[in-house]
Formats: structure tokens, sequence, C-alpha cells
């Protein structure tokens, strides 16, 4: 092969080269950061033998399609802030309508645990309409019984 070969076949590599090329530089970003939204808050207080929870979002909660409560029952020495959370009972809250005030990002609700405990273990999981959005997980959150 000639040089001017040499050089006629480099030059046609970099033209396909940079019709393929998108001309974006940096690490790709997720499209879904403009559709989440994140837990700011969340508090539960004891209630007679019910909890009363608030919760408080920031982003774009109007995209909040449901509420997941998620619950477990602890007994004192049998659980411990550092050890992982598991739930023994997941509830939907569908009514976001009653329960949540979409102008101002805040939820309030109340729930009484099927199973009397000292002491309870729950955190909030907001679900986003779309698929490829995360979903919200609050904080774990610690309420003692009277």
């Amino acid at each position: 092969m000639s040089k001017r070969n040499v050089l006629v076949l480099a030059v046609i590599l970099l033209a396909c080269h940079s019709l393929f090329s998108c001309g974006k530089t940096g690490n790709p970003r997720p499209r879904q950061a403009s559709r989440s939204f994140v837990w700011q808050s969340v508090e539960a207080y004891p209630a007679k033998n019910c909890i009363d929870i608030h919760g408080i979002m920031s982003g774009v909660y109007s995209n909040l399609d449901e509420v997941i409560l998620e619950i477990a029952d602890t007994a004192p020495g049998l659980d411990c802030p550092g050890c992982p959370f598991v739930a023994g009972q997941q509830i939907i809250v569908r009514n976001l309508g009653e329960t949540f005030d979409s102008a101002r990002g805040e939820l309030r609700f109340s729930y009484c645990p099927q199973t009397p405990a000292p002491t309870y273990r729950l955190r909030l999981v907001g679900i986003n309409v779309f698929d490829t959005s995360r979903h919200a997980v609050s904080p774990e959150v610690f309420v003692e019984m009277p």
C-alpha cells in the first residue's frame, strides 16, 4: 500500500468515526432526576393504641403514586438501631387525596397496629408513577408506645 492509500483510508475511518459520535462528553447523568422526590423528614408519635405519622417530601412529589408504610414490632433487647430493618407488615396508603397535601408535600395519617408491642420500627416508601425513577425510602423511625 502506498502512503497515499494509507492516508485516504485513515481519513475515511476518521470521517466514519465522527459520523457516529454523539458529541457529548463527560459521565452520563440519569434522566430520572427531574422526576424524583425524597423524604425530608419523617416523624411518628404514639396516639393511644395507634401511631400518628407525619412526613415531609421535597422534589417532584406530584409524581407520588402511593406510599407504603413498612413496620416491624420490636421487643426491648431484640432490636437495635444498627440492625438491618426487616418489615413485619407492609401497609399501602392509597388514599393520598385525603392524607397527602400536594401543595406543601406533607403526608399525615394514623395507623393502628394489629399486634400490640412496646416499640415499633417503621419507614415510609414513596412509590413514583414512573417505573424508571427511584422510589423514595425514608430513614427508619422508632416509636415507643405508652
